[in-house]
């Protein structure tokens, strides 16, 4: 068999049907996140070493342009220009929307307490329990004055709803869109929901930067096979996006070695880094159980030595100075803030302050570093 038909082949039989390689969400043992299912790239190393970006992937189909039907290529947009134009002009800070349900007065409460740092990810939860679209919900924040980086996952679109969401997001002023595949609903909570994944993350990037938008992607540097991971990023960049955001994948030795192997790719992105944020040690345990997921021993000791009463305080503490390591890492432009909400927190907004408690120490860390390099007159 061809390597063409091979790839094909691969691609027919995975669950989400991705293109270009595997998802993130591999185990350890090259097991897909479907229970019982074996991820169908991971044992073939050939398949994943010819992969290119294929722009005619997300070619305007001739039907839809005769009919007007097609998505129009969009002009940069403003607030996504000011975005990109932040990449390297010192220390980003983003971080998750961790508020759960869908009252706008707590979305609008945290997004005026988050506004403070570079970005919102305000991204779509596995377990499918969020009902606003990323619109509605990017309206929200960007009225609260947050800046917004929107998730967008092929998991419950087809193309034509992805690029109205697009298009919408753009119409908007959002900064950007964090570009993601997202999970197969049967390994959430809801495995009763049909899956769409009609395009995956590489060709929703090609897509959002047609529409004149700022793309972030994601990886999982720890997820088999872990050689290609650094490739697989490079192709992202090739379809338009430009930044990578790094799932919790271990500790800085681990960080730098990915980068440094981002760095050698043809399409080499600037890196943020996820960080934990551990405000409790249920939250601890529970992101130590998520597929792929490596927390660093440091703040994960953090937290279990502390009081129950401090946890929160020690956690925010741990995490501020981990980030400020991660960001000494050649080619990390940012961190990540990533805060797991717990059953004590039935809103998030306990985790909406360890995030922000975050933020002051780390900003307050970052600015006394740069006093101290700044020459005695």
């Amino acid at each position: 068999m061809t390597l063409d038909l091979r790839l094909r082949d691969a691609s027919r039989r995975c669950p989400k049907r991705m293109v270009y390689g595997p998802c993130g969400g591999v185990s350890a043992q090259g097991g897909c996140e479907i229970p019982d299912l074996r991820c169908s790239f991971v044992d073939d190393g050939e398949l994943l070493d010819g992969l290119a970006f294929a722009p005619s992937d997300v070619a305007v189909p001739e039907s839809a342009r005769e009919s007007g039907d097609a998505l129009a290529v969009g002009t940069r947009r403003p607030a996504s220009a000011a975005f990109a134009a932040r990449i390297g002009d010192g220390p980003m800070i983003t971080a998750d929307l961790p508020v759960r349900g869908t009252d706008p007065g707590l979305l609008t409460e945290a997004g005026v307490r988050l506004a403070g740092l570079t970005a919102v990810i305000a991204g779509e939860p596995p377990g499918l329990r969020d009902a606003l679209s990323p619109t509605h919900k990017a309206l929200v924040l960007v009225a609260a004055g947050a800046t917004v980086i929107a998730g967008m996952t092929c998991r419950d679109r087809n193309r034509v709803a992805i690029e109205g969401e697009l298009a919408a997001l753009a119409d908007l002023g959002v900064a950007g869109v964090l570009a993601v595949t997202g999970d197969h609903p049967a390994s959430t909570a809801l495995p009763h929901a049909r899956p769409v994944f009609d395009l995956d993350s590489t060709r929703v990037a090609a897509l959002a930067r047609r529409a004149g938008l700022f793309v972030a992607v994601a990886e999982q540097p720890a997820a088999p096979p872990v050689a290609y991971r650094p490739a697989r990023l490079a192709l992202k960049a090739q379809a338009g996006a430009e930044l990578g955001i790094l799932n919790l994948c271990g500790d800085i030795e681990d960080i730098a070695r990915f980068a440094a192997g981002v760095a050698r790719t043809a399409a080499p992105l600037p890196i943020s880094v996820s960080v934990p944020v551990l405000a409790s040690r249920a939250a601890t345990r529970r992101l130590g159980t998520l597929p792929g997921v490596s927390l660093p021993a440091d703040l994960m000791a953090a937290v279990a030595s502390a009081d129950a009463h401090d946890a929160a305080e020690s956690g925010a503490r741990a995490a501020a100075e981990w980030a400020r390591r991660a960001l000494a890492v050649p080619g990390v432009v940012g961190v990540h803030l990533s805060a797991v909400v717990d059953d004590s927190d039935p809103t998030g907004m306990s985790a909406v302050t360890a995030i922000v408690r975050t933020n002051t120490l780390l900003r307050e860390r970052l600015l006394t570093d740069a006093e101290a390099r700044e020459p005695t007159r």
